[in-house]
């Protein structure tokens, strides 16, 4: 009688195991061709169970994690009122899902290249601690003004809690940062362009003019020119070179700027105002460094990841996210190509 009563306890747990597998194969092929399901059942059991976006062997990104961050974009855009400066949004209509599917796809990048930058991070020993991200929340909070305005905001454009936020926005921000500032410090190629900047600055020093030395020393298209590159306002211009030259007098050339592209030192040739715009006319010497784009381009080319997603794929090539439908990768092409005044393509 005990073996009969053992056998039939073990039966009924296989039974159960079984059933429970299956449940759980079954959602996560439903989350597989219908990741953006707002079913109640399937999305608290994705809230449970991590059903993976994308995956390899050092990053692992669920689905329930892409689906808020398209919800808080989603609401975002759909929160404004773009109206006012002649851009809409609409998602509710053919064309609007294909756009949000656009969104989505983009949102999953974003989360790969986060995860990938983390990960980095850590083979350099870089940490960002949560003594860190609560600091920057705090200057972000002062910066807005109260905290409460902060809070505020990001529940009624996203849908966020301020944990949301450091998850989301701070963290990754943070390892960006600090990576970058890794990079510029010890990557050989910025050693190599201050190296370069600094014997043009030397040149012009001694003498030689800001066209020949630019000839010399610059790289790009205007360095055929001498440098020249014609009239500018303030926001055409990267800000850190903005910053720098929009006080200097006519004839005068800066120091040397480090942007986020690269080494420059620009002549201000010339300055007006134009239907009450201050634009400046200079030239420069442009010596680039790795970007950080330049930079995760690199970073990735060691990682293949698998998307289990049945709409998306990874190209190996590209190290990116792309649409396994042709048309849909010709809609994106030809909607990037012509945003038809739609903010959530634009920006």
């Amino acid at each position: 009688m005990k073996n009969e009563k053992r056998i039939k306890i073990q039966t009924i747990i296989k039974t159960f195991v079984i059933l429970l597998l299956a449940y759980v194969i079954a959602i996560g092929a439903f989350l597989c061709f219908f990741p953006e399901t707002e079913n109640r059942v399937v999305r608290e059991t994705a809230g449970i169970i991590p059903y993976p976006a994308a995956v390899s062997s050092s990053v692992f990104i669920t689905t329930e994690r892409l689906q808020d961050q398209l919800a808080g974009a989603k609401k975002f855009y759909e929160s404004q009122d773009f109206s006012k400066v002649g851009l809409r949004v609409d998602f509710s209509t053919t064309d609007g899902q294909k756009r949000l599917l656009i969104k989505e796809k983009n949102i999953l990048n974003k989360l790969i290249d986060d995860a990938i930058i983390e990960k980095e991070a850590g083979k350099k020993d870089i940490v960002v601690s949560k003594e860190l991200i609560d600091q920057e929340v705090d200057r972000k909070m002062k910066e807005y003004g109260t905290g409460d305005y902060l809070k505020n905001n990001l529940e009624k454009l996203y849908g966020w809690n301020i944990e949301d936020f450091k998850k989301n926005i701070v963290k990754p921000d943070l390892y960006q940062e600090k990576i970058f500032a890794d990079i510029q410090k010890n990557d050989p190629s910025f050693e190599e362009a201050s190296k370069k900047i600094n014997e043009a600055k030397n040149d012009l020093k001694n003498g030689l003019s800001f066209s020949d030395t630019a000839k010399k020393y610059s790289q790009g298209e205007s360095a055929k020119n001498g440098g020249a590159l014609g009239w500018f306002s303030a926001n055409q211009m990267l800000p850190e070179v903005a910053g720098a030259i929009f006080n200097l007098e006519k004839g005068k050339q800066s120091d040397i700027i480090e942007s986020s592209i690269g080494f420059h030192i620009v002549l201000l040739e010339d300055k007006k105002n134009q239907d009450g715009q201050d634009l400046v006319k200079i030239s420069q010497i442009f010596v680039p460094t790795k970007t950080f784009s330049q930079w995760l381009l690199d970073a990735k080319k060691d990682y293949w990841i698998f998307i289990p997603i049945s709409k998306f794929s990874w190209n190996n090539e590209t190290k990116q996210v792309e649409f396994r439908d042709k048309s849909l990768q010709e809609y994106e092409k030809d909607l990037l190509e012509n945003p038809i005044n739609d903010p959530s393509i634009i920006f």
